[in-house]
């Protein structure tokens, strides 16, 4: 049986913010061999019993889509918000990811008290504030607007082997994409693929050495920017070109 820790002890151990993110698009009935691989060398997060948890998130942008269009082209200042709804906790933010030196996936974070997909006017001054910090100048925040809502599961796993650093790896199953308004009539979803992320340092973790021995390798994939590709069949795919057309429709 899989040892679990919980989140206090997680976070303090191993909140990695500033990190490398690897991701994985990997079939979901090979989720339970990966797992298996990992054995004694990970621990589960486990909060009041469960292991599994439901995330909501919704992406901004603007009407002429700058987020997705820096994010598709590989601008070096590219940005992203988004509010984040931690279902089993009862937790949510407003958050932002940068580009850091050498790779890195920058994660700034302000709590919220209620669900709603309305940015307020202070959340916006704090975004600003973070963009600015973060050397990005100039970013259309006023215009920002709810764009795009996923809906997933994800087990958040501890990787840590004996004498490598702790890391870090999360397995998203059943991810949905639709519009804010929650409309199933524009809603699409991943069946039959998990999203594997690992999150730890410049180098490769023990995780990632599991992934490839099973023929994964990284891959450019993102969850917005998949998402309003497929849900937006007009736009280019840009940088997901090969993820939608190949690795998806395999």
């Amino acid at each position: 049986m899989t040892a679990t820790i919980g989140l206090d002890e997680l976070n303090s151990q191993s909140a990695l913010q500033d990190r490398v993110d690897r991701k994985y698009l990997i079939k979901a009935s090979e989720v339970s061999e990966l797992l298996f691989r990992l054995g004694d060398t990970c621990r589960v997060l486990e909060i009041e019993g469960f292991t599994w948890f439901a995330y909501r998130s919704t992406y901004y942008d603007t009407p002429d889509l700058d987020c997705y269009l820096r994010a598709g082209t590989r601008r070096r200042r590219r940005f992203k918000v988004r509010t984040r709804e931690y279902l089993a906790t009862d937790q949510r933010f407003v958050e932002v990811k940068t580009r850091g030196p050498r790779k890195t996936t920058v994660k700034d974070r302000l709590a919220r008290d209620e669900q709603t997909d309305l940015i307020s006017p202070d959340e916006r001054r704090w975004v600003c504030d973070v963009l600015a910090f973060r050397g990005i100048a100039n970013p259309p925040v006023a215009e920002l607007e709810a764009t795009l809502t996923t809906n997933y599961s994800r087990r958040t796993l501890q990787i840590c082997p004996p004498d490598e650093p702790v890391s870090r790896m999360t397995i998203d199953l059943g991810l949905t994409y639709s519009t804010p308004d929650d409309s199933s009539e524009n809603e699409i979803a991943l069946n039959g693929h998990a999203i594997v992320e690992t999150k730890g340092g410049p180098r490769p973790s023990h995780a990632d050495h599991l992934l490839w021995t099973m023929r994964h390798r990284p891959i450019g994939i993102s969850k917005f920017g998949v998402g309003m590709a497929l849900l937006n069949p007009q736009l280019p795919d840009l940088k997901w070109h090969r993820v939608i057309k190949q690795e998806l429709a395999a």
